[in-house]
């Protein structure tokens, strides 16, 4: 299966090939190659996922660890990061795994400072007064040993870069994350690149079910990422709405998600427009609810593969 790795001091996340079988301890081994056998390595370093506190146990394999294909793992000395977050003045300081996203990190920020959803999708965080793009990077990654501890700028895009990214623009970026390249690489899914395709806020990406079929879906990403997507099974051959009869229908959840209830669009908490008059999901179904600035298309195409496959 493949992960992705993050460390101290390096904001690229690496990826890699390894059995689930394997080891954590041998996990590090394949990560660092070059690190000296008998060294003091694995004692030195811990292993977390991605937003845990809990450093693995090096005995342990990935399976009985609950590490999955596509996961983002820390490796690395600091247990514990400092952070100081600088805020119009204001500051916010908190210690936290090393793993964090900052993507969580962000919505921690955002809650301190009472920031609105709509407010804090258009600010980012600032290392050594440069952008860090990725939301994806872990805080470990922003330290070096033995410190431990970085402060960080929250600031508007606009004073950042001078603009404010495209929704188009923010939709590239998404289709570079791991969680979503992970998947496409595996082939999974996949956009659909055509020079007479639509034309923007339309897209295509398709999906494939566990009989290796591909269904298309045809997505309006009008106001990507702060509206959540909105899309239908789409026949590429005719260029309309995939006819009823070849819908996914072999499970009760297929069911429940493709049928025909009066919208164009898929039956999920993420679509825009099924959200509409289904508030209560906010409380039935918090995970699947589309966060506002937050949220990638890896967010809706990975439910629809969980559903089909």
């Amino acid at each position: 299966m493949t992960v992705f790795l993050n460390t101290n001091g390096d904001l690229k996340s690496h990826k890699l090939e390894v059995e689930t079988s394997s080891t954590i301890g041998k996990l590090m081994q394949l990560a660092f190659p070059n690190v000296k056998q008998g060294s003091d390595f694995e004692e030195d370093n811990e292993v977390y996922l991605q937003n845990q506190d809990e450093d693995f146990d090096k005995g342990k394999t990935l399976e009985q660890c609950g590490v999955k294909h596509g996961d983002i793992l820390f490796i690395g000395k600091c247990k514990r990061v400092n952070l100081s977050i600088s805020y119009v003045g204001k500051t916010f300081n908190v210690e936290t795994t090393p793993a964090l996203l900052l993507k969580n990190l962000k919505k921690k920020v955002s809650e301190h400072f009472g920031m609105t959803d709509q407010e804090v999708s258009d600010f980012q965080f600032l290392l050594n007064n440069q952008a860090i793009d990725d939301l994806k990077v872990m805080v470990g990654s922003l330290v070096s040993y033995s410190s431990c501890c970085v402060s960080l700028i929250f600031a508007p895009k606009r004073d950042v870069n001078g603009f404010i990214e495209s929704d188009q623009q923010v939709f590239k970026k998404d289709l570079e994350t791991s969680e979503y390249l992970s998947g496409e690489i595996d082939g999974d899914w996949g956009l659909v690149e055509n020079n007479n395709g639509p034309i923007w806020p339309i897209v295509i990406l398709w999906v494939k079910a566990k009989n290796n079929q591909k269904y298309y879906l045809r997505f309006d990403l009008t106001n990507y990422n702060q509206l959540a997507p909105t899309a239908q099974l789409w026949n590429m051959e005719t260029n309309q709405p995939l006819e009823q009869v070849s819908w996914p229908n072999w499970t009760l959840r297929c069911q429940q998600v493709f049928r025909p209830w009066g919208k164009p669009c898929l039956y999920l908490p993420c679509d825009r427009m099924a959200f509409e008059g289904h508030t209560n999901w906010v409380q039935e179904h918090p995970s699947l609810v589309w966060q506002i600035g937050e949220d990638t298309i890896f967010k809706y195409i990975n439910e629809v593969y969980q559903i089909i496959n």
